[in-house]
């Protein structure tokens, strides 16, 4: 049982700062401006993440706290990434989806391998401010 345990953590990784694992062979100037944007908590605050390493997808999943303007600020800078495309979908309570391996936050950022031109931002509607907020990148923002 301890061998099959030991397995299980051998197989995440839990990121005290924000981190992605892309593919092999990924954009490292795209992976760049992703990670830039990740790192840059000014209105935010980056509260953990986690890395799984299980094929296909070797997810990742960070999470979040911070207002509303914080995440539209957020997206508008992530969308504004030349060859992403970020999703929202909301959850009730994110407390329900964790676990005991992350907090729910105000948000959560998910990656994967399975698709790695995609971020897909969770958002929290148990968290304060964020019952009745609708989100979205803001049209027309440029992508150099």
């Amino acid at each position: 049982m301890l061998t099959s345990a030991q397995q299980l953590f051998a197989l995440s990784e839990s990121l005290r700062a924000p981190s992605i694992f892309f593919p092999k062979g990924y954009d490292t100037n795209r992976a760049e401006r992703i990670l830039s944007v990740l790192r840059q908590t000014n209105h935010c605050e980056y509260l953990t993440g986690l890395t799984s390493y299980w094929e296909p997808e070797f997810s990742t999943t960070l999470v979040y706290s911070g207002e509303p303007s914080a995440l539209k600020e957020f997206l508008n800078k992530l969308d504004a990434i030349n060859g992403i495309r970020v999703h929202i979908t909301y959850s009730d309570d994110l407390s329900k989806e964790t676990g005991s391996a992350l907090q729910a936050g105000s948000w959560w950022v998910k990656y994967s391998h399975t698709k790695p031109n995609s971020i897909v931002i969770r958002i929290n509607r148990a968290a304060k401010g964020f019952e009745h907020e609708s989100f979205s990148p803001q049209p027309g923002a440029a992508k150099p």
